[in-house]
């Protein structure tokens, strides 16, 4: 009897926690109802909500135990920082050449302030947008050795305000059967936080079918990494995005019907020595293939997208590395 009574203690305390008056007025996700992580909110107050109203950090929330939970996503409170002594600061960035870096050989659809042609250069990858489509055009980046390291998976899913429309939001893919699926996937910078925490952004993901993201497009990924720590490049130039449309999730995020990518291998001199292309249907009859089984030119790409790839080549190099179908 004595553990009927502390069952049912119990139970009625989870609904106290769970249905106050002061609960409901914050409006909190319905991940309370089982288990939330910061890819769960849209911006930093909604975590900090949930993690002010259940103590002892019931979610896991504070990584650092400074009481101020998901400072990755929008709307973090701003804190002082120490500045270094003079001596200790070193020669800043330019930025104008590190979004060149990720475009150094052209911007495939001329991308500008068009709402459905949106550029957003980034220091780790340039984007063009799709507002009509809350989805990316297309997505470039680069590789070499100084952006491969160990740092952590970030995992905060989030939306960007860089975009001039609706910022797509987690919440856009859940129980939608897709996997939110990124375009410049995560292990292609993970050498500092913040470049892996940049590839999180909603802007550089896709709505990928399981076997799409889990098996041929990540390994494909895989092996554009291998490209430089194992066969001895220098570096890879990629370009990937969605193909088509097959219907829309959550606020409106289109649901591709394929998802291409085009790599440009610079060679262990770094001269441009070879392409690949791929365009993967997004379904689940990839599972248990291969990403060689879907290889292609980049000018069928071309020809696919309207867009207009490594148009910075010499037109003589251009001409025959993107009419060849890779071979390993």
């Amino acid at each position: 009897m004595k553990r009927i009574f502390l069952i049912v203690v119990a139970i009625a305390w989870l609904g106290l926690v769970f249905f106050t008056p002061k609960v409901e007025a914050l409006n909190l996700p319905e991940c309370v109802l089982n288990d939330c992580n910061c890819s769960d909110f849209a911006t930093q107050p909604e975590a900090q909500a949930v993690f002010n109203v259940f103590v002892k950090d019931f979610f896991r929330l504070d990584k650092d135990g400074d009481g101020i939970v998901c400072t990755s996503l929008p709307g973090t409170p701003k804190t002082e920082k120490v500045e270094p002594e003079a001596s200790e600061l070193s020669q800043p960035k330019s930025l104008s050449k590190l979004v060149l870096k990720q475009i150094k050989f052209g911007n495939p659809s001329d991308a500008d302030t068009v709402l459905n042609n949106y550029l957003i250069p980034k220091e780790q990858f340039v984007i063009s947008y799709n507002c009509s489509r809350n989805l990316a055009n297309w997505v470039s980046w680069m590789v070499d050795a100084s952006y491969l390291g160990d740092v952590e998976r970030a995992d905060d899913f989030r939306p960007d305000p860089d975009l001039p429309c609706y910022q797509p939001t987690p919440r856009d893919y859940r129980r939608s059967g897709y996997d939110r699926g990124h375009i410049a996937p995560s292990a292609d910078r993970d050498s500092n936080k913040e470049d892996n925490s940049a590839t999180f952004y909603m802007s550089n993901i896709m709505p990928q079918s399981p076997s799409n993201n889990r098996e041929v497009w990540r390994e494909l990924e895989g092996y554009e990494r291998d490209i430089i720590t194992e066969l001895g490049n220098k570096a890879v130039y990629i370009v990937a995005g969605p193909l088509g449309n097959i219907g829309t999730i959550g606020n409106g995020v289109t649901v591709p019907e394929s998802t291409w990518k085009v790599i440009l291998v610079a060679g262990a001199n770094g001269s441009p020595s070879q392409t690949i292309a791929v365009n993967i249907p997004n379904n689940e009859s990839v599972k248990n293939t291969d990403w060689q089984d879907y290889l292609t030119t980049v000018n069928r790409i071309e020809k696919l997208t309207g867009y207009d790839f490594f148009k910075e080549l010499p037109d003589e190099i251009e001409e025959v590395l993107e009419s060849k179908v890779y071979q390993q």
